[in-house]
């Protein structure tokens, strides 16, 4: 589920899905304060997992 983003800003591509999925991430960690705690890569992951949650959800 998006709360931050909109789905008409971004390619119905995986790469795409994976931005938006990034995207989401981000914006949720700077809403709740937690932003300054994450690195780059656990950024990259948590937006990975988003991802195929909802690629086995729409499966």
């Amino acid at each position: 589920m998006f709360f931050y983003t909109d789905s008409n800003d971004y390619p119905r591509t995986q790469a795409g899905l994976l931005a938006r999925c990034y995207d989401e991430v981000v914006a949720e960690a700077k809403d709740t304060g937690d932003f300054p705690m994450y690195g780059e890569e656990m950024l990259r992951q948590s937006a990975q997992w988003k991802m195929e949650d909802i690629l086995r959800e729409v499966a």
